[in-house]
């Protein structure tokens, strides 16, 4: 079975989007056990910090954003964020515990929305949007 990091870009705009689009597909399909989500507790707290942003408020409220970051947190895989500070990977450093995930889990795809990721050189790790992903899965 595949092994993915996802970034939570994708699960934001999952949570707030169209759900027939790449990001909420990809969420059904996490939903219908068709991965393995890799999270960790790095990863799990920018998905909730996002969501409780007052931009999406009108979403998350009544702990709904919170509800949704606990589901995946109850059913995926969990690791321990890498002890060693991420080796500069990609043009935004935010994005680097990302790869750092991928290298120490050696998942096999990161899935992401950002271009600082999708277009980043990255020879030993492979980066997809969720469309690609999902028709991966098929």
């Amino acid at each position: 079975m595949i092994r993915a990091v996802v970034d939570p870009s994708v699960f934001v705009s999952a949570f707030i989007g169209n759900p027939d689009a790449g990001p909420g597909r990809l969420v059904d399909a996490w939903r219908d056990r068709r991965f393995v989500l890799i999270v960790s507790p790095l990863l799990l707290a920018e998905l909730g910090e996002v969501l409780s942003r007052p931009k999406f408020a009108r979403w998350a409220k009544d702990g709904r954003g919170d509800a949704y970051v606990s589901g995946f947190a109850a059913r995926s895989e969990h690791q321990l964020d890498p002890s060693q500070p991420p080796t500069p990977a990609v043009r935004d450093p935010d994005d680097d515990y990302l790869v750092a995930l991928m290298r120490a889990t050696q998942a096999d795809v990161l899935v992401s929305l950002d271009r600082d990721l999708l277009d980043a050189q990255l020879d030993d790790i492979t980066v997809v949007d969720p469309a690609v992903f999902i028709g991966q899965l098929a």
